[in-house]
């Protein structure tokens, strides 16, 4: 229990320490996201690039807990080759949002990123083999579905990351969901893996919030 609430609030501290650092960054780069009175409402330029101060809020967190040796560092280094599975998939979403961020990419362009970093993430573990409790009968379904999923929720928090605190609020209430969840069945390796992004959604929210200053972008959201 030290463990996650060691890591929630560091996330949460770096977060709010590195998200005005990265806002100034996004500014003076002319990183920003500009309103068009449909789905950005906002009235001026907002910044964008949240996501890497999130993305960093985390990584710092688990790197501090490796150092203060708590004994769920073990499970830590235990999931690491997971992780390393996984990696490519990640750095294809996290590489393309920002590559999206700084010069802008067509939406087709985005679709097959996600589409390949979805088919790494098949690769290195990422299975949905059963649905509301049915077991799919094929491997090939089981594929499709797990594309389908990873594709449609990245979308769908990309495309609410236009107004004030919507997509950081959502993105932070199923981080939440997953936490209580993973705690009350015990699922302490869930929880060590979840509890970091939380903390670092609750730092960037500060400044996420109405009236935004920082945006996710689409490093971030996707």
């Amino acid at each position: 229990m030290y463990s996650l609430l060691f890591l929630g609030l560091v996330s949460a501290v770096l977060a709010l320490i590195l998200t005005p650092l990265v806002r100034t960054l996004a500014w003076r780069f002319g990183i920003v996201d500009q309103p068009d009175q449909k789905r950005k409402i906002h009235s001026s330029p907002i910044p964008r690039m949240g996501g890497v101060a999130i993305f960093a809020s985390v990584i710092c967190a688990y790197g501090l807990l490796l150092v203060v040796r708590f004994n769920s560092g073990a499970i830590i280094w235990e999931g690491l080759p997971l992780v390393l599975r996984l990696l490519p998939a990640f750095a294809v979403v996290f590489g393309t949002g920002l590559i999206d961020d700084i010069v802008g990419l067509r939406p087709w362009k985005k679709l097959t990123a996600e589409i390949g970093a979805a088919i790494l993430a098949w690769f290195g573990g990422i299975h949905v083999n059963a649905l509301a409790g049915h077991s799919f009968s094929s491997a090939v379904v089981g594929f499709v579905v797990t594309l389908l999923w990873i594709i449609v929720c990245t979308n769908a928090i990309n495309l609410i990351d236009g107004v004030d605190g919507l997509a950081t609020g959502v993105s932070l209430f199923a981080a939440l969901t997953m936490l209580v969840a993973a705690i009350l069945n015990h699922n302490f390796p869930m929880a060590l893996a979840i509890v970091p992004l939380t903390g670092a959604l609750l730092g960037f929210l500060r400044y996420n919030f109405n009236p935004a200053s920082i945006f996710l972008g689409d490093c971030g959201s996707l």
